[in-house]
């Protein structure tokens, strides 16, 4: 895309900013212009989230400017981006629930009627419509936020940025929890304000999404901009390798292992729960990794969920180390040594205001007690040992975990669960919404824990992720078990050919 002889419709110059023991940003410039896509890729920490919390007015630069249209501006706040044309859809959204799609996509200028100051209901639908009309989507704007899917409400959030006069919009991660299908039509979307005249930042780490839907690419690596790259003369390994600063190796060697020779720790023959699963026999060995792979609505992990006690089989028989079990509660699960690290890590996986040493050892604490206290010199020794294996990095223990990075949080949960020194470990999406460097470190404590005969289901919306790491793949589609096949033997066409057979 060629946009040397264009203003740029919004640029920033020699952007710094510290933090108290951190350099977040350093001398960073970048351009975006109109009906652009400009991707902003990086390794967790690289300061791509920090750069864009200052276009948007969250933070406040140290040093540099910025440009709207070739003219310098100051955003102190982001009601002073929206005034500009800026709009921002975060990982995290920014709805409330319990209102209506029409009073999230007006909030903060609901139309009223003059003079006794009412809402005009019928004004609020009509721009509520419109908005959505112009991002070529339909939602009924009187449904209730908390009842539309992930991919619904985030649809509602870019037509909320549209209504407030959005020309360039920021998207942060804005596909960690959507399905292929979803992400396909937020693309669609995406294209369409494009064709407007709309202008895009699109940070990702899934960099198969950068390829297809970026015109250019800056690659950030602490708190610099390292590379910038135009999106169809670039490649996969090309990116990683600017991110990281070196080549990375991700895959391991599936090949070499060889189920007969191991003992089978969890067998399931014939487990069924209605609406989720049916009909689901298989087996895991010890030092196995095994992959769950199939599209949204598979029924994985409703499938896991139900392993570890989560949930009830309606029929069907489990068998953990040879007994049959039937498990009430994941409390018995975790007695005979299974684990589970959820999909929704900062919902479901970590204590956000806990700091880290108590994240890890939440689930041992009766082993730590002494008489009527917790032994802290006891449970910092058995932290500290897990962090050191599992590399984890923080300022200190007291840290709170929610202020890691989504890497080491994963890590940090990986290492609550061997303290328990589980034999059965699942993993749902663990690497999601983590960088390459993150996910490349993590697989090698999987295939290190492998070795160590411990075995792991291990489920990924990314086929070629399961295909890298695991052993053996179960192929589910809408609740039934499709087909089972070496993962060094196959690929994603293969693989999503047995899923719709």
């Amino acid at each position: 895309m060629e946009n040397k002889a264009q203003v740029a419709a919004l640029e920033v110059q020699h952007i710094s900013k510290h933090f108290p023991g951190v350099q977040a940003l350093s001398d960073v410039s970048v351009s975006l212009y109109a009906g652009e896509v400009h991707a902003i890729i990086g390794k967790n920490g690289a300061g791509k989230s920090t750069l864009m919390s200052i276009i948007f007015g969250l933070f406040q630069p140290d040093s540099g400017a910025i440009l709207r249209g070739g003219t310098p501006v100051k955003i102190h706040r982001p009601v002073d981006a929206q005034h500009l044309g800026i709009g921002i859809v975060p990982q995290e959204l920014n709805l409330v629930p319990q209102l209506s799609v029409m009073e999230n996509i007006t909030l903060g200028m609901s139309p009223c009627k003059i003079p006794h100051l009412q809402i005009d209901w019928k004004r609020m639908e009509t721009q509520a419509n419109h908005a959505l009309a112009q991002i070529g989507e339909f939602i009924a704007p009187r449904s209730i936020v908390a009842n539309l899917s992930a991919a619904q409400q985030q649809l509602v959030q870019i037509a909320r940025a549209i209504a407030f006069g959005a020309k360039i919009l920021i998207f942060d991660e804005p596909t960690a929890s959507l399905a292929l299908h979803e992400t396909e039509n937020l693309f669609k979307v995406i294209k369409q304000f494009q064709t407007q005249g709309g202008s895009v930042f699109y940070i990702s780490h899934r960099l198969e999404e950068i390829l297809e839907i970026a015109d250019r690419v800056t690659v950030m690596r602490d708190g610099r901009n390292v590379k910038e790259l135009e999106a169809r003369h670039t490649n996969l390994h090309e990116m990683v390798t600017h991110m990281v600063g070196r080549e990375l190796e991700e895959t391991r060697s599936a090949a070499a292992f060889k189920p007969t020779e191991k003992q089978v720790v969890l067998q399931a023959e014939r487990l069924s729960r209605k609406g989720e699963f049916q009909d689901i026999s298989f087996e895991l060995h010890a030092g196995e990794i095994l992959g769950l792979a199939g599209l949204a609505g598979s029924g994985r992990t409703e499938l896991v969920r139900c392993l570890y006690g989560d949930t009830s089989p309606d029929s069907g028989s489990l068998f953990v180390h040879t007994q049959k079990v039937s498990y009430r509660s994941p409390q018995q699960a975790i007695r005979d040594r299974l684990a589970y690290v959820p999909e929704e890590r900062r919902k479901l996986g970590i204590f956000p205001l806990l700091d880290t040493r108590e994240n890890i050892t939440i689930p041992i604490l009766d082993r730590l007690r002494r008489f009527f206290r917790i032994d802290r010199r006891k449970e910092y020794a058995s932290a500290q040992e897990y962090a050191q294996k599992l590399d984890i990095r923080m300022s200190h223990f007291h840290q709170q975990i929610q202020h890691l990075s989504g890497g080491n949080q994963q890590k940090a949960i990986l290492a609550r669960w061997l303290l328990t020194d589980c034999k059965i470990l699942i993993l749902d999406e663990p690497t999601r919404g983590i960088d390459v460097n993150a996910k490349a470190e993590i697989y090698m404590q999987l295939s290190r824990l492998a070795e160590q005969g411990i075995a792991m289901i291990f489920i990924s919306s990314e086929l070629q992720e399961v295909i890298n790491i695991a052993d053996r793949i179960l192929i589910l589609h809408e609740g039934k078990l499709k087909g089972e096949v070496l993962a060094h033997q196959t690929n994603q066409t293969e693989i999503l050919r047995i899923a719709l057979s």
